[in-house]
């Protein structure tokens, strides 16, 4: 009898249009939360940032981690106020920047050759091994401006992360009718750690095959992709009700009509808050 229920729901998720929309929506913003390379900055932070010759490589792993709890935070504060479809619309391209800036940086830094180099990792257990195999050495070993570079580049990337992709998907829940919310949150969220899975398994070989620099111009596309997405199909629910949030995906994605919805109350508050202030 649960295995029925459970099909039934699925069934529901997957039928209705209104519920199809809302779990292509809330998969796609859990993919790009982890395709777009975050969380192995995050495992590989400290080593990678000892190969880049920094003195104490756990300050400059430290900084990220604080860059994205203090943003998180702002994040919170800001996200019904900008809304949830724009705080992305102008997150994103500063992570693409920031991710930018990291792929050049690490391109006018010298690479062992292939030989050096050797046959990519196959277990987590050589994870050290594997990235001393991509030591950085400056072509002026007096020439710190490259590594201070990626530097900041990784912390205007975690910085504009941890205020969109880091925090907006995991509202995931208002886009779901009652009867399918469960079923689909579960489904957006196995998305989130299956994708996680799939960066935390491939970068290890794409620091190998494509160098630094490549892999990081690669999550900087998957970064444009989310972008174009987000623009497509992700209407603004920032405000909405769940039953309005229903109607808006019961026709089709409703990225317009939310747009122009959110515009109208942002005015209208807007204009309360003027009137308060004269009285």
């Amino acid at each position: 009898g649960k295995i029925a229920s459970v099909n039934d729901g699925f069934a529901e998720l997957i039928a209705l249009g209104v519920n199809r929309r809302a779990l292509i929506i809330a998969c796609m913003l859990q993919g790009f939360q982890q395709l777009c390379g975050f969380n192995s900055l995050m495992y590989f932070s400290a080593t990678i940032f000892s190969l880049l010759d920094f003195t104490n490589p756990t300050l400059p792993s430290l900084s990220i981690a604080l860059t994205n709890f203090a943003f998180t935070l702002v994040a919170f504060h800001a996200i019904d106020r900008i809304g949830r479809r724009r705080i992305l619309l102008l997150s994103i391209p500063v992570m693409v920047v920031g991710l930018a800036l990291c792929s050049l940086a690490f391109g006018f830094l010298d690479l062992p050759t292939h030989e050096a180099v050797g046959t990519p990792v196959s277990s987590a257990s050589s994870v050290s091994t594997a990235l001393l195999r991509f030591r950085l050495v400056a072509r002026n070993a007096a020439a710190t401006s490259w590594p201070l570079l990626i530097l900041l580049s990784l912390i205007l990337y975690v910085a504009s992360y941890a205020l969109g992709l880091g925090n907006v998907p995991w509202q995931q829940s208002e886009l779901f009718v009652l009867p399918v919310r469960a079923l689909g949150s579960a489904a957006a969220t196995a998305t989130n750690w299956g994708a996680n899975w799939l960066v935390g398994l491939t970068f290890l070989p794409l620091m190998h095959a494509l160098s630094p620099a490549g892999t990081f111009a690669l999550y900087a596309g998957v970064c444009v992709v989310g972008w174009v997405g987000v623009w497509r199909i992700y209407p603004e629910t920032a405000g909405l009700g769940l039953e309005e949030v229903g109607r808006l995906l019961r026709k089709g994605w409703g990225v317009d009509e939310s747009v122009r919805g959110f515009e109208a109350r942002r005015r209208a508050g807007r204009q309360g808050r003027s009137w308060d202030a004269g009285l």
